[in-house]
């Protein structure tokens, strides 16, 4: 059940006492490489995310017990709802710009959408405007957008390849919808969190929206999701499976991240590991079938990475595979402070790129090392292998003066090129957002922009929204505001059908 106040998240550390009395906010939990209290101990044998699905984190979880499905779920085509009018991009010629690309629609929705938390952010918390709002393309040039309403129910929109509003669908009621993944087939699982009981499950559809069987509960012994105030949720398909990375809080009044597996065929649940990095600032998981590789990326504010006192040793960071590789150092107080977000993920031909926010300037140690008036946040990048090996750190942004956020990534195949290019997008932060994209190439070097688009499109805040389509179109949604029952859906177009039915 969510927590109201800053101050609830006050941990207790045993050995780091003193530390404890500096702290405001949260204070980290061991991961067991540090001697510390933490949820469970270590992570399980096996936990790298591609281990073997039926790794245990020794949390407690089993494959099918407790599964109970969602109150209220609902396969068949709910209210309707309508299509606005388009603009922009549609059959674009090979050779031309981005922003001669971007094609954009709007749908109405019956309900409005309900309103983002507080999270944690950088260097402390802000509004993440809108609940998450998560697009996943089927196979097909059609797309899936989960949401919330205001009043609780987690719904999905099939949205048309020409931005038609084909249906709506009720998947629950008093669940928040925390993540959406389909299969090539167009069937596709919902993650669902029921805030009330701390309680989540991924529940199975089939192509048409009748459900697969009961709703899957994934538990722990000793945590479970009670807030998203902190940290984030995914849900990913491949390899058979659905995998659902997602914010934990233990018995023991730590935080932390759990990785998930269900069978997408009998919905019986494995655990990749119960107790990952802690604190799981921002998470993302993504999946190569070329490689055929899960990729579980973490922002920490404290473990993996930080030994000793905090109030002086305190490290955060970018990880994979919960402490198998890091990408980048950043400042971090084990406090909940810590100075850089995830953005999102692309799949590469055989890897990942990988984007995010954070300060450019080396890392330096403990809860006094960022300072929000002389440092600023950039945009960073970096090609992960199909090992999950992370590459050098390239920025795609320098401006001193200005902080981005919000950054997002996904392959783009324009219909006659030949070249390997990624289009990116962030957001430069402040009472006005300004949205921008460009194309780059696979090392991070740019092909063409970054323009700004922020007189036609925008997308959410660590949504990770870009999504590439079967035909090489780059797609997402977003909502403007809390309320707001206008749903827009973006294309940046490749001028290719194939794929499309």
């Amino acid at each position: 059940m969510a927590r109201n106040s800053l101050e609830s998240y006050l941990l207790t550390w045993g050995s780091h006492a003193a530390a404890a009395m500096a702290c405001l906010g949260l204070m980290a939990c061991g991961d067991g490489d540090s001697g510390g209290s933490g949820s469970g101990g270590s992570a399980s044998a096996g936990s790298d995310a591609n281990g073997g699905s039926g790794a245990n984190g020794g949390s407690g979880a089993n494959g099918g017990s407790g599964t109970n499905g969602g109150s209220g779920a609902n396969g068949g085509a709910g209210t309707g709802g309508s299509s606005g009018g388009g603009n922009g991009g549609s059959g674009a010629a090979p050779g031309a710009k981005l922003d001669q690309r971007i094609e954009t629609h709007e749908v109405t929705l019956p309900e409005g959408v309900r309103a983002g938390a507080s999270n944690w952010r950088v260097w402390g918390r802000g509004s993440l405007n809108v609940a998450p709002v998560f697009t996943v393309p089927r196979g097909n040039c059609s797309s899936l957008v989960c949401y919330t309403t205001e009043a609780g129910t987690a719904k999905v929109a099939e949205i048309g390849r020409d931005g038609a509003l084909v249906a709506t669908r009720e998947l629950a009621k008093d669940r928040e919808c925390r993540g959406v993944a389909a299969e090539p087939d167009g069937a596709y699982a919902a993650l669902l969190w029921d805030d009330a009981g701390d309680r989540i499950f991924v529940h199975r559809y089939a192509a048409d929206g009748s459900e697969r069987g009961a709703a899957t509960e994934l538990t722990n012994s000793d945590n479970k999701p009670d807030d998203f105030g902190i940290g984030d949720s995914r849900l990913e398909y491949g390899d058979g499976r659905y995998g659902a990375y997602y914010h934990v809080h233990s018995d023991s009044g730590h935080e932390g991240d759990t990785l998930k597996w269900v069978d997408a065929a009998s919905g019986a649940e494995s655990t990749g590991w119960g107790w990952g990095c802690s604190h799981s600032m921002s998470n993302l998981l993504r999946f190569n079938a070329a490689a055929n590789v899960f990729m579980p990326a973490c922002v920490t504010d404290c473990f993996p990475g930080t030994s000793g006192d905090f109030a002086t040793e305190a490290r955060g960071g970018i990880f994979l595979n919960h402490n198998k590789g890091k990408v980048i150092d950043i400042d971090a107080g084990c406090n909940g402070s810590v100075a850089g977000e995830l953005g999102g993920a692309a799949i590469g031909p055989d890897g990942f790129k990988l984007v995010w926010n954070s300060h450019q300037a080396a890392m330096t140690l403990g809860q006094q090392s960022y300072d929000s008036t002389s440092m600023n946040q950039d945009i960073g990048f970096s090609a992960i292998s199909g090992a999950t090996d992370p590459g050098a750190v390239v920025w795609l942004t320098n401006t001193p003066d200005v902080d981005e956020a919000d950054s997002s990534i996904a392959r783009f195949l324009p219909a006659g090129g030949s070249q390997e290019q990624y289009l990116v997008g962030w957001a430069e932060a402040g009472s006005g957002h300004r949205y921008l994209l460009a194309l780059v190439g696979p090392d991070g070097s740019f092909l063409e922009g970054p323009i700004d688009v922020t007189s036609s499109v925008a997308w959410g805040r660590r949504d990770d929204p870009f999504r590439a389509d079967v035909n090489g179109d780059v797609i997402w949604s977003w909502f403007d505001s809390p309320g707001s029952t206008t749903l827009h859906v973006a294309r940046v177009v490749s001028g290719s059908d194939d794929g499309c039915q």
